[in-house]
Order: structure tokens, then C-alpha cells, then sequence
């Protein structure tokens, strides 16, 4: 897409990755690349300017994307159009550069025309944004040559979203075993899974928003809880991510136990 316009809405982050820039251009570019660390499934449909992207976290969260521009170990760029209704677009670029002998990938996601959905969409994807570039540096990082598999689940909250974070972050929620009542990143945290408590380390957290904690005793999988954006009603997200077969297994049954805990708990 091509938009002189100025955009009404723009987010940017960035992350560092101990990785060649042809490795973090393969995670983004290619099926098995992108579901090792975003979406649960990946469709790859053609290469370079005009090829489309599928990307799916079950059944009722997929959607395709256009590939905008294609600069390999560059420039890459989706493009949503119409996507708030006609006349509204919204572009993701991601820059590769080499800085300090790693590869810092920077992401700019803007919006261009007139809709109201834009300062919530854009606060919602920022949590989700900040978690899936530290996953993918992770990923690359940790896991490389891996396969991700992925547990998700998410349900609808009605129960007002500070008493719903705090419940999350105590006993109450079902996941976590005690806190203090403050948490931020690097902390420890002792967590429900399995028949056992587990040791988690807070490696991102966004007050109110969402969650990332990394488990070192089961293969350094990773779980993300994120409550997205609504007024009156909003979905709260459980996502757990094993890059070791034999955890996956051992896992699916704790992790469907957990999200039901946690789902009970926020009712």
C-alpha cells in the first residue's frame, strides 16, 4: 500500500535478537517460522510483494494478510485494508538492522482514516505486540530448530477488569500459589501446573493487560495471560507455549485444568 496520508495511530517497539538477521527474516516470512512464535497456524501463499499470509489461533481468530513489501533480511510490511470499515487501513513494518552484534527488530504498526475503534485496538495490540517479540526472541534465542506447540483458550470476563487482575495475581486466580500483591519483571512466582507447584520468572508485564512468565522446570515454556480490551465485557486469554514434545504431552491436561480454574475464578 502505497499512502501518503499520515497516520492516526502509530506504535512502535523493538527488540533485540542474538540471532542472524536471516533467522529473525525466516521467522517472519515463513509458515513454520511465524507459528513458533505468533499465531498458532501459519498459511504461506506466494513469496515477496502480493503474497498472503494466513494466520490462525483457532477457529473464530483467523484472518489474512497482505505482504506489502518484501525486503529480504530488510524490510517486510503487512497491509489490512478497510480493516475498521471503508476508507481505513492499517500497515505492520518490520525493519531488521544489526546493532551491537545482535539484530534489533523494530515494529511500526500504523493506522490511517477516521474510526473511533482506533486508541482501544491500538492499546489491546500493544500488550499482545510487547509478548510476541519477546517470544520470538526467545524462540530464536532458546528453541531454535524447535517445534512450538501451542495451548489457548479464552473466555468472557464480566467481573470489572482491576478486581479481575487482582484476583489473577493471588491465590484466588487459581494459577498462582502466593504473591505479595506487587509483581514485576524478574520476579519468582510459585504457579499451579501439573500435579505439582512450579517455578515461574515474570519476564513481561503490563499492569492490567497482561502477563508472561517463563518456566524453567518444564523445557522453558512460557505462559502468557492477557485481558483484552472491552468495557462492560472483555476476554481474557490463557496461552501456553512447550517447545518440547514430551512437556506438550504431560501438559495439555494441567493446562486445560488451569484455564478452567482461572475461568471460574474471574466469573
Amino acid at each position: 500500500m502505497n499512502d501518503d496520508r499520515k497516520p492516526v495511530k502509530v506504535l512502535e517497539l523493538a527488540v533485540d535478537v542474538d540471532a542472524s538477521p536471516q533467522e529473525v527474516w525466516k521467522a517472519l516470512t515463513t509458515a513454520e517460522g511465524l507459528q513458533n512464535w505468533f499465531p498458532q497456524a501459519a498459511k504461506v501463499d506466494g513469496t515477496g510483494v502480493g503474497s498472503v499470509v494466513t494466520f490462525s489461533f483457532g477457529p473464530e481468530m483467523s484472518w489474512p494478510t497482505n505482504v506489502a513489501a518484501w525486503e529480504p533480511g530488510k524490510h517486510l510490511r503487512w497491509s489490512h485494508e478497510d480493516m475498521m470499515g471503508p476508507g481505513t487501513a492499517m500497515l505492520v513494518d518490520f525493519t531488521l538492522t544489526t546493532e551491537g552484534g545482535k539484530t534489533r527488530l523494530r515494529l511500526v504498526q500504523s493506522a490511517f482514516g477516521a474510526c473511533d475503534a482506533w486508541d482501544n485496538f491500538f492499546e489491546g495490540t500493544e500488550a499482545g505486540w510487547t509478548y510476541f517479540l519477546y517470544n520470538l526472541r526467545i524462540y530464536l534465542e532458546t528453541h531454535l530448530g524447535q517445534r512450538r506447540r501451542m495451548f489457548l483458550g479464552r473466555f468472557e470476563v464480566t467481573l470489572a477488569r482491576e478486581a479481575a487482575w487482582k484476583k489473577l495475581l493471588s491465590p484466588a486466580g487459581g494459577l498462582l500459589v502466593a504473591t505479595s500483591g506487587d509483581v514485576h519483571a524478574g520476579d519468582g512466582l510459585d504457579l499451579r501446573l501439573q500435579d505439582r507447584v512450579v517455578r515461574a520468572i515474570v519476564e513481561v508485564i503490563l499492569d492490567g493487560r497482561a502477563i508472561a512468565m517463563r518456566l524453567p522446570d518444564l523445557a522453558d515454556s512460557i505462559l502468557f495471560v492477557e485481558f483484552e480490551m472491552g468495557q462492560d465485557a472483555y476476554h481474557v486469554g490463557l496461552y501456553l507455549s512447550v517447545y518440547d514434545p514430551a512437556r506438550a504431552g504431560e501438559l495439555e491436561e494441567p493446562y486445560a485444568r488451569a484455564l478452567q480454574r482461572l475461568k471460574n475464578a474471574l466469573r
